[in-house]
C-alpha cells in the first residue's frame, strides 16, 4: 500500500525536524500548517521560517525538481533528499518558481546551472 501525500509530507517534516535538532538548533511547528510555514528554527539568536518540500526522490536518476512557488513567506525550503539520505536547506530568496536539486554527475546540462546539493547541507543563517 502506498503512502498518501499527507504521510510522505509528514515523514519529511519528521526527518528534518531530527536532523536541526542534531545540530542543535530549537525547532517549533505551528498548531496549524496553512500559512506555508512548517517550522520555526532558531539558533538562539536568529529565527528563520521553514517551507518542507518532501516528494519520491528515489525514482529520479540525476536531479530533482522542486516547485517553490508556495513558498514565498519562508525564508529557508529543506527538501528532504532520500536517494542521498540527506537535507537540503535553499534559502528562498535564492529561488524564483522552481530549482533543480542535482545528485548525481551528468554530461547534460540542458542549458540550466546546476545545483548540486552537496552545496546545501548547512543550514542557511545569513
Amino acid at each position: 500500500m502506498e503512502l498518501s501525500s499527507v504521510r510522505k509530507g509528514r515523514i519529511g517534516e519528521l526527518k528534518v525536524i531530527i536532523d536541526l535538532l542534531k545540530k542543535n538548533y530549537d525547532v517549533y511547528t505551528p498548531v496549524i500548517d496553512d500559512k506555508g510555514i512548517d517550522l520555526l528554527v532558531s539558533n538562539g539568536d536568529i529565527v528563520r521560517k521553514v517551507q518542507v518540500k518532501s516528494h519520491d526522490n528515489n525514482k529520479y536518476k540525476s536531479s530533482v525538481e522542486i516547485n517553490t512557488r508556495f513558498c514565498k513567506k519562508s525564508d529557508v525550503i529543506a527538501v528532504p533528499l532520500l536517494i542521498k539520505n540527506c537535507i537540503c536547506y535553499i534559502p528562498s530568496n535564492t529561488v524564483k518558481r522552481s530549482i533543480n536539486i542535482s545528485f548525481k554527475d551528468t554530461n547534460i546540462s540542458n542549458g540550466k546551472p546546476k545545483h548540486w546539493y552537496k552545496n546545501y547541507l548547512d543550514f542557511p543563517w545569513k
